[in-house]
């Protein structure tokens, strides 16, 4: 297959992004997995999918949008699967913000690595440019800074969430456990 094409013409990669797309545009905030979207948009479950997803993802991002990663379900029927969601611009949920957070872990790691090898050329005696590559490592380690305390912010946020799911849960239990006693108490007076 040529790598050339019609300049009016999308090229297969691209046209299975589009596909992925429009696809996903019809099943927001569905949790997906990679065997869901090869069977909605009929591209097979393998390499080729493996590559318009994240190209849809991208191309879902300068939409507004966004294309969650690829977690373990919440769903406990789909317990183990590694599913993403769609969610159109300002149509999120709190479940997105650990995505949030994971894409911050990613960018602290891969800003980690590029502090140490700044950091080595900063002080490499036959560094190219010892200089910029300093400028770039204490640049870094500004980000991680910022980041990590975002990061940190963040998962405060989402404990307080689980928190008050956990109380909301309690409360329904135990408001289920008085009318269930209450409707004993009336059958047993009856």
């Amino acid at each position: 297959m040529s790598a050339k094409h019609d300049s009016g013409t999308p090229s297969q990669a691209e046209q299975d992004a589009i596909d992925v797309l429009l696809w996903l545009n019809h099943n927001t905030g569905r949790e997906l997995s990679y065997a869901d979207i090869a069977r909605g948009t009929g591209i097979p479950d393998g390499s080729r999918l493996r590559r318009a997803v994240p190209r849809a993802r991208a191309a879902a991002h300068v939409l507004g949008h966004r294309l969650e990663q690829f977690m373990p379900s919440r769903d406990p029927q789909r317990r183990g699967a590694r599913v993403t969601r769609f969610h159109k611009s300002g149509q999120g949920d709190e479940f997105g913000a650990r995505d949030a957070l994971l894409a911050c872990r990613k960018a602290v790691a891969y800003m980690g690595d590029m502090h140490r090898a700044c950091t080595f050329e900063a002080n490499n005696p036959n560094s190219i440019e010892p200089e910029a590559f300093g400028q770039m490592a204490e640049a870094a380690e500004g980000c991680m800074k910022t980041v990590s305390g975002v990061e940190g912010l963040g998962s405060k946020v989402l404990q307080a969430h689980g928190t008050m799911r956990r109380q909301a849960q309690r409360i329904a239990d135990l408001e289920a456990q008085v009318a269930e006693l209450t409707s004993r108490q009336s059958a047993a007076s009856a």
